[in-house]
């Protein structure tokens, strides 16, 4: 899918995933006052953290696919800049076992970790940073959802132009020539993609959701 309408379709976990993350925290804990940082200092510090999440999340992509058996010069990083959409996209196939496992890493390490140690020690700003972390593999959660029903040992490669992967072979020991940009055929102006109206229009519903999981977590 185009980079745009997974950042929007991501978007729509936003609401979920602030129940199931910060609704514990605030019913064993409550809301620390103030919730967020308010001097100069500490919003830098949060700034600062939050880039640098974003820059591991995109660098245990590419470990999760040297992992899998890719090589690091066959793994690309990138900006989608259209959709201001950071990515680590693996030029070969891997098997489907491992695809889903590099997906799954940044949302363990860097979102269900923290979060964790923030739920058990009572920590505002561990539970918070990973559920941003969480909200940042949105993405990922959605491609894994796609990928159910896929066999382990089917062979599947990022899509060279868009969000998402290919499963370009069935389960076998090798695996098959990578797929280029050149071997896709050309977009269309009827391929289905969601027009920018149809985009605006998921992303104020997902905003509304969001505020509505909010409301209840506070609650």
């Amino acid at each position: 899918m185009p980079p745009a309408e997974a950042q929007a379709r991501g978007a729509a976990l936003l609401a979920p995933i602030a129940l199931l993350t910060l609704g514990p925290y605030l019913a064993l804990w409550g809301l620390p006052d103030p919730p967020f940082p308010t001097d100069p200092g500490g919003i830098l510090l949060f700034l600062s953290a939050f880039t640098v999440g974003v820059v591991l999340h995109e660098a245990l992509h590419g470990l999760g696919h040297v992992w899998g058996g890719a090589s690091w010069p066959d793994v690309r990083f990138g900006v989608h800049w259209a959709a201001l959409t950071p990515f680590a996209e693996c030029t070969v196939p891997t098997q489907a076992r491992s695809y889903r496992r590099t997906l799954a890493l940044p949302g363990l390490v860097l979102g269900a970790g923290p979060l964790g140690v923030g739920l058990v020690t009572g920590s505002w700003p561990p539970t918070f940073y990973g559920f941003l972390m969480l909200v940042a593999a949105a993405g990922d959660l959605l491609i894994l959802w796609i990928l159910v029903g896929v066999p382990a040992d089917a062979w599947v490669q990022d899509h060279p132009r868009q969000v998402g992967c290919l499963v370009v072979d069935d389960a076998g020991p090798d695996p098959p020539p990578p797929v280029s940009d050149d071997d896709l055929p050309d977009a269309t102006a009827g391929d289905g993609s969601p027009s920018f109206l149809q985009l605006l229009l998921l992303a104020a519903l997902s905003a509304v959701a969001a505020a509505v999981g909010f409301v209840i977590a506070l609650g």
